[in-house]
Order: structure tokens, then C-alpha cells, then sequence
């Protein structure tokens, strides 16, 4: 809490100031719900599928556990409430972005965005950009990303929620949303923090996890109004946490502590054909690592300023951002300036190119993707190609010891199929084949510290399947990737890396959904399935995590009209071993109660 407390008379200073700004807008009326990045959006999309229980839990859970009902989605983590490292597809996490409507707030620092974090009630049906549709929209990334929204539900209403587990997870969710005058708003408060004391097992080694603790705050506020003829939306975003690591179940009782800050203001205006976006972030970091070799303690400060124009008209639209990153800390100080240009245009009903580019480094990075839609019949079929780049971040170039400021984007050539069938049966099948150069992976150097190259040239090949069946008090679904990788070179052509796969990156994961309607209440069954996975880059056998199966099994029940929702879990039913990071155990069987309360009007 050291840091929290250091910090808390900036942070609330910050909150009043923008508080104050917003004051005089409250006093306009109010007006539908802000248009946002919008690209591909009219062509093939996968759409999540919503259960009871996915919609009681989204309230309170992080988007890295809600998305883990998505094969596509790549989670490292160490226990529940860790630290999260993710990607949908590709070679590394860095690839993958996360948005906020349309604008890139993954960390410039480290490149990737915690998504531990981050609410998984900003998570809409279609947030998800897979493959090399993720390339064509991110500004800095080249495969998949996630873009977020903080949607002001309709009408006027409260929710409180309220959850606890056999493991030491406790957790409180309140959101209200209504009107002021005639300006929309919603609050939200979540709250989650867990021990994570919990027995395992992995292959002969057996004993209870400890000091794992974590515990996380987010508060978001949004106001919704018209002023003139300009719709306008503003949105204040705040994050707190701390998390422990006590090391893997080998080398236990290593210190690994980490506390951040965040403050993040999104504020957007825009009529019938024209819309700006002002973004405003900073965090703060303190981190203390005895893990490694090396004994790290750090502290951060990261900052981005981002101004976005946008112009939409019927068959195109334009995409024009401006952004400032800097870090300052004990290992880094670094400044940059990142302009942005996405151009969409429809050709035809049936195609579509996107033009992206970015100056960074004093060097213009130029990406495209073209796309062919066609329909017959219950059948959509999307044909995608396009070249794209991954720009490397402040800490690959930068950080101290080991940051390289020689560093080449990454640049990848890509091409997709993809095919849907929609009807009582909902069949979907997507297909990305991709090629990367110079992609960017740390190595240790001459001195012993490690140092982001410029290593690879890789392939990959990821393949997803989704099917899905609704009966009348039966609902089933299920979804499969699997993936192909390849290191066709390395800087020296090391031999026990070259023709190896990439490392944590699973063959095959599927996950299995069955929802019954029940004369009083739900049922759902819930399966998962996670292949293979290498942890070690000659993928020798001493570092293989096996494949790994666990399955959830849930009851909900709601009454009084909906005013209240019961939701029981017993989650790895047959307590499996599992594992994310090798030698970081996941819990056995638990058990997890959420009660949630409404009152809508």
C-alpha cells in the first residue's frame, strides 16, 4: 500500500480536475451511444456466445478469465489473480493489442497490456479481432486484438454483486447507471482480492501454494450527452493493485512484488461524420524481483497522450492519430512520438482495402490488408491478405541493462480464409497463415544480460472451428484452434532452435459449452482442453507442460422478476493437475458463489 498512499493526493487531485472539466457539459441533453472504430466491422466477425452464467460473472471477472472461454485466447499465468501475459495467435504477446475504442492503450513500456486489469464487462460480443483482421486495425501490433467499450446500459438502474471461493477469493462489484438531467452516466466499482492458498499436486511434487496474495480496485465513470449538434462522451478509468509471487513450486519463497497505479480519461466528440478522441493516461509502478539472477527493484512511471480524428462516410473511412508515450524510472528514460493513419475503403459490396502507416523512430512503417466478402445463401465466405508490422517498444529499445535502440520492426505477411454458416446450426471455420521477419525476441548476450534481437523468421499457422446448436431447453457449443508454428531461422541458425516450434504456444485447445434449462434454474457444463505446450526453445522434453484437461460445472438461479441472481460453481470438477507456467500450479477443485442484486426502473 506504500504506494498507493504516496500517490493517492495526485491521483485525487486528477480525478477532481477532470470531474470539474466535465461540470459544464453535464448541462447538455443527451444523445445515443458514441460510433467508435468501426473497421471490418461489416465484414465476417465472430460473435461471442453469451451464457446466464457468462452474464452474472462479467460483472466481477477480469477479461483474461472471461476470455479463457475462447479457445483463441493464449493465457500465461501464474496462479488466479497474477499477473497476466496474453495473445490471440502469433509469435508473442506483443503482437496482440488491446483498445479502447479504437485507440491503442496497450503499454508503449512493455508492450503488453495486463488483462488481469481489466473488467471483463467492457468486453462486448464482437471485441475480439483474431488473426490478421487484429494486424489491419492495430496501430502497433500485427495479429489479433481486443477492442474495448464502456457501453452506459439503457434506462435507469443498480446492480451489487457479491462473491467468495473455497480458495480465498473475495470479490464486490457495484454499478449504477441513469440520468442526470438529460445526460447519461453509469458508476462502477469492482473490487477483487484473493490469498491463494491452495493444495496441489504436479506430477510427484505435492504441498499448499503460499504467497500469491493479490488484490485489485478498478472505478469507472462515464457521462453521455449532446452538446450542439456534437455528441459527446467522456470516461474515467482508474486501476489499483498489488500482487505477490513466491516463485515456482522448485525454487520457492523468492520475493516478486508488484504494485501499480493507473488513471486513464477518454474523452470523445463527434457528429454524423466526424469524431475526435482525446486520450490522457499515467501510471505508476513499484516492482521488487528476486526471482532471477538478478535482484530488480524499479519504479515506473509511464505516461500517453493520444489525440484521434476519425471521418466516416458510407463507403470509407479515415483514421488519423497522434501519440506521445514516455517511461521514466530506475531502469529507463525514453520519450516518443508516434503519428498514425488508417484509411478503410468499401470498393465494392464485396471488397474492401485497409491503409495503415506510422512514423516511429524516424522511419515511416507501412501495413495493408485487403478483404473479399461473399455470401450464398446460410454461407459467408472472407478471403483476407495483407503485409503488417509490430513496432518494437520503449523497454526493447530502451530499458537498462539490456535494451537494443538498433531494433527493426517486425514485419509479417499474412493471409486468411475464412467461412460461416448461420441457422440452427452455427458453423464458423477461420484459418490464418502467416510469415514473420525479423521478429523480435530477447536472447542473452556476450555480458550474460539479456537483449531484445531482431532473431527470427517464423511461420505460423492457427485454424479455428466454432459450432454451436440451440434447442429449445438445451444449448451446446464448442470451440477449437489449433496451431502450427516453425522457426525457420535464427541469427546464427542456431540448430537446436531452427525447425522448432515456438514456445508456449499450445497445438490444439478446445473448449466445450452446455447450458440446460432446468425446471427451476440453469445448469452448465463447461469443458476445457489445452494441448501441448514447450517452454524451452530446443522444445526438449525436460521443458514440455503435457496436455491438460479440466472442466466447471455451474447452477443459476435467478427470482422475484430477475431482482436477484444465485450463481454455484464447482470449478475443476475431478481436480486435475493444470498449469500455465511450468512449475506454477493452478488450483484444484473449488468452489466459487456469486450473488448478485438488481433494482432497474
Amino acid at each position: 500500500m506504500v504506494l498507493w498512499v504516496k500517490h493517492w493526493y495526485v491521483m485525487k487531485n486528477l480525478i477532481v480536475s477532470v470531474l470539474l472539466l466535465l461540470k459544464p457539459v453535464l448541462l447538455y441533453s443527451q444523445v445515443d451511444t458514441l460510433w467508435t472504430a468501426n473497421v471490418l466491422s461489416e465484414n465476417f466477425r465472430s460473435k461471442e456466445i453469451k451464457t446466464k452464467a457468462d452474464s452474472l460473472v462479467a460483472d466481477l471477472s477480469s477479461a483474461s478469465a472471461y476470455l479463457t472461454k475462447d479457445s483463441r485466447f493464449i493465457l500465461k499465468q501464474y496462479s488466479p489473480g497474477s499477473v497476466v501475459t496474453s495473445s490471440f495467435g502469433g509469435a508473442s504477446s506483443e503482437q496482440s493489442r488491446v483498445l479502447w475504442d479504437g485507440i491503442d492503450i496497450s503499454s508503449m513500456a512493455s508492450g503488453v497490456l495486463d488483462l488481469s486489469l481489466v473488467p471483463a464487462s467492457m468486453l462486448s460480443s464482437s471485441a475480439l479481432y483474431n488473426g490478421i483482421n487484429g494486424g489491419a486495425i492495430a496501430p502497433m501490433g500485427s495479429v489479433g486484438a481486443l477492442n474495448l467499450t464502456a457501453t452506459i446500459p439503457k434506462g435507469r438502474g443498480t446492480s451489487t454483486l457479491f462473491s467468495a471461493s473455497s480458495i480465498g477469493d473475495r470479490g464486490f462489484f457495484g454499478h449504477s447507471w441513469g440520468n442526470i438531467g438529460t445526460v447519461r452516466y453509469q458508476s462502477s466499482l469492482r473490487s477483487t482480492l484473493g490469498t491463494n492458498n491452495y493444495p496441489y499436486t504436479i506430477g510427484n511434487l505435492s504441498g499448499t501454494l503460499n504467497g500469491n496474495s493479490f488484490n485489485d480496485l478498478t472505478y469507472l465513470q462515464s457521462f453521455q450527452g449532446k452538446l450542439s449538434r456534437w455528441n459527446w462522451q467522456s470516461t474515467l478509468w482508474y486501476t489499483q493493485s498489488e500482487k505477490d509471487n513466491s516463485g515456482s513450486v522448485l525454487t520457492p519463497n523468492y520475493i516478486n512484488h508488484l504494485e501499480d497505479e493507473m488513471l486513464r480519461f477518454k474523452y470523445a466528440l463527434r457528429n454524423r461524420s466526424n469524431q475526435w478522441q482525446v486520450y490522457l493516461s499515467r501510471e505508476w509502478q513499484a516492482y521488487t524481483d528476486t526471482n532471477s539472477s538478478w535482484i530488480i527493484q524499479d519504479t515506473n512511471r509511464y505516461s500517453q497522450a493520444t489525440l484521434q480524428y476519425s471521418f466516416r462516410k458510407e463507403y470509407q473511412e479515415l483514421f488519423l492519430t497522434a501519440n506521445i508515450f514516455s517511461a521514466d524510472g530506475s531502469n529507463r528514460n525514453a520519450r516518443a512520438f508516434l503519428p498514425h493513419a488508417l484509411y478503410n475503403l468499401r470498393l465494392s459490396k464485396k471488397d474492401k482495402v485497409v491503409l495503415k502507416g506510422a512514423g516511429y523512430q524516424n522511419n515511416a512503417h507501412v501495413g495493408a490488408h485487403y478483404v473479399r466478402t461473399t455470401a450464398r445463401g446460410n454461407f459467408q465466405n472472407q478471403f483476407a491478405l495483407g503485409t503488417y508490422y509490430r513496432l518494437p517498444t520503449l523497454n526493447e529499445l530502451y530499458w537498462n541493462p539490456g535494451g537494443n535502440p538498433a531494433l527493426d520492426p517486425e514485419r509479417s505477411y499474412g493471409m486468411k480464409y475464412s467461412i460461416c454458416r448461420e441457422g440452427s446450426l452455427r458453423l464458423e471455420l477461420t484459418s490464418d497463415q502467416l510469415y514473420y521477419d525479423k521478429m523480435i525476441q530477447w536472447t542473452p548476450g556476450a555480458s550474460g544480460n539479456w537483449s531484445p534481437q531482431n532473431y527470427y523468421s517464423v511461420y505460423t499457422s492457427s485454424t479455428t472451428m466454432t459450432l454451436a446448436r440451440n434447442w429449445v431447453k438445451f444449448n451446446a457449443n464448442m470451440n477449437l484452434t489449433h496451431q502450427y508454428s516453425r522457426v525457420l531461422a535464427t541469427m546464427n541458425n542456431d540448430p537446436a532452435i531452427v525447425g522448432k516450434s515456438l514456445i508456449y504456444r499450445p497445438v490444439l485447445q478446445a473448449v466445450y459449452t452446455s447450458e440446460f434449462k432446468l425446471t427451476r434454474g440453469t445448469l452448465q457444463l463447461r469443458g476445457f482442453y489445452t494441448g501441448l505446450r514447450h517452454t524451452l526453445r530446443d522444445n526438449s522434453a525436460v521443458g514440455e507442460i503435457s496436455a491438460q484437461y479440466w472442466c466447471a460445472l455451474a447452477y443459476i438461479l435467478s427470482g422475484a422478476n430477475n431482482r436477484w441472481n444465485l450463481l454455484l460453481q464447482v470449478d475443476n470438477v475431478f481436480n486435475n493437475e493444470r498449469q500455465y507456467y511450468q512449475y506454477f500450479p493452478m488450483p484444484g477443485r473449488s468452489y466459487l458463489i456469486n450473488l448478485k442484486l438488481n433494482s432497474k426502473r
